[in-house]
Order: C-alpha cells, then structure tokens, then sequence
C-alpha cells in the first residue's frame, strides 16, 4: 500500500479546499461532490486499531486494491510503523483533516481524549516544565519518519498540529507547544528545523512568531495566538498596513492571549478572516505568563466551524 494512507488523507484535504473555490466560482456542483470527497478521510480510519504503547485507539490505516485493510507480515497494524504512510507515521498523519476537526475528535473518542492525545504527542507535561526538553522528546532527526509516535518539527506532514490545540478551545496548549518549537531555532547553520523546503519551515518560524499562522486551507482564515515580538506591522497590500501589538511580549518563556481587541472591538474569537487581514487595521493583544489566568479563545463559538463535515 504505497503511501495509500498518506494520499487518501491529503487528498481529503485538497478536496475539501477545492471545494472552497468551486463554490466562489458558482460550480455548485462540483464543490457539493468535492465537499463530500472532504470527508473520505473516514475511509481510511480503522477504529480498532490500538497503539501498542498506549491505551489510544483509532488510527488511519492503509486499504488495499480490494478494500480490505492492509496487514503486515507480523500481523497486527502497528501506528508507528512505516506502512502506507509518506514520510510519516499514522500517529502523525491522523491530526491532517482541519477540515472536519470535531469529526477528527469524534472518532478519536471525544475531546478530552483527543486533548490527551496530543498531549502525548508532544510530549506535553515535560515541554511545559522545559520547553528546551523538545530536542531530545520529539523526533530529533531531519530524516527520522517511521517508528515514531510524536511531534516531527522537521518536516512538513506535523506543521500544523500544534494549531489543532487551538481549534479544540486550548490555545493556552498551542502555546506552550510553539515556544518549544522556537527552540530548535537558532542562529547557527543549522538552525532551521529539517530541510527548509523552499523556506517552508522559515516561513512556519515566522508565522508562530508573529502569532498569526494560517486555518484551513483555502478559508484564508489566519488563527491568533501569542507573538514573540511587541510590535508587528504586515504589509496588507493596496497602502494598507496590519499591525499587532502586545505589550510585554519577550519571546523567553511561554506566554498566553488573555484579551485581544481588533481595531478597538473585543476580538473573543481565535481567528482573522482574509477580509479583516486585507482590510489592515490593528490587533491590542493582552498577554499573561499564567494559562489559568485566561479564558481567552476557549469557548465553542470561539473557533471556526467545520469546513467539511464528514456525514
């Protein structure tokens, strides 16, 4: 099964962004049937697969030619192993459908479970005492794919994952998670994560950085979280400018969105929509060092809806 897991589930989500185009350019029909195809990341889930080291169960595991599920030699599927998945792993190709996130945490067996998840994912508790402790939890080495089951900043199938904290009301977790991502950034010349990839992980750097990094692809919603910087002004195109501003922002330790005001009104949601962000204007960003300190972005109205929803 060449890479049949990997493809069906990036192909889900090309899907589901087409979609997004079909219906701006009125072919309703097409995006109705691309929508729908949004949703065949299902088909791929095998919710009787359990991780051998863990108590998680329900990965994306590849199908053959027939349907059937593929079957190693050994015998049991294994989500950490290197069948049917490119460059990667089945624990981590299983957080790529930001387009039906609550269907995503559904079939992982609800939130709290989908939170814990992740949290062994990153190894959670131990980046939160010492975010410099990502260099030796996560998957350390630029061509390191298989027989892992955590956080590979190295590369490009994991990019957006600390981001699904945020879009399961935890953006306190993204947080966390994206400082100690930035340690691996350095300096020296090897100081970009991986192969940068055309700039790839150069760009990831900076759009955690300046606390805004991109949704779903194809909505051009920018999801909010906290900047390294106190002052960022984007070139919004047109003579229009977005600035960010966040008082007290140092980039050493890990600090949280408490409050944000855009262009003067309460912003509780944590994203931007494309209008907004061409628009220019600026963004008033409250910041705190304690995650019990802020409710901020944790409620449901707070994240967007589901691009498409798997039926």
């Amino acid at each position: 099964p060449h890479h049949a897991g990997s493809a069906t589930m990036e192909y889900a989500l090309a899907d589901c962004s087409l979609a997004i185009m079909g219906e701006a350019l009125g072919q309703t029909a097409d995006a109705a049937t691309l929508r729908r195809r949004g949703g065949n990341w299902r088909k791929v889930w095998d919710a009787s697969v359990t991780d051998p080291e863990s108590d998680f169960t329900g990965f994306p595991r590849p199908r053959m030619e027939d349907g059937e599920w593929f079957a190693p030699p050994s015998g049991a599927y294994d989500p950490t192993s290197h069948y049917g998945f490119h460059e990667g792993t089945a624990w981590q190709y299983q957080w790529l459908v930001p387009q039906d996130v609550a269907g995503m945490s559904e079939a992982m067996g609800g939130r709290e479970r989908t939170l814990a998840r992740l949290d062994r994912f990153f190894a959670f508790d131990k980046i939160l005492a010492d975010p410099m402790s990502a260099r030796a939890e996560w998957v350390a080495g630029p061509y390191a794919y298989y027989g892992q089951h955590r956080y590979n900043p190295n590369n490009e199938p994991t990019m957006h994952t600390p981001w699904i904290y945020t879009l399961l009301g935890r953006p306190d977790r993204t947080a966390t998670v994206v400082r100690a991502a930035q340690t691996l950034f350095t300096n020296a010349p090897n100081g970009v994560t991986g192969n940068d990839d055309l700039g790839t992980m150069s760009a990831w750097y900076l759009f955690g950085a300046m606390g805004l990094y991109p949704g779903m692809p194809g909505t051009g919603q920018m999801l909010v979280g906290a900047p390294r910087f106190e002052q960022v002004e984007i070139d919004s195109g047109q003579g229009r400018s977005l600035r960010i501003d966040a008082p007290g922002a140092t980039g050493e330790g890990v600090q949280y969105v408490s409050g944000a005001r855009l262009n003067g009104r309460a912003l509780d949601r944590v994203w931007l929509d494309w209008d907004q962000l061409k628009a220019g204007g600026r963004i008033d960003l409250r910041l705190t060092d304690r995650a019990e300190r802020t409710t901020w972005g944790t409620g449901a109205e707070d994240v967007p809806s589901e691009t498409c929803r798997a039926g």
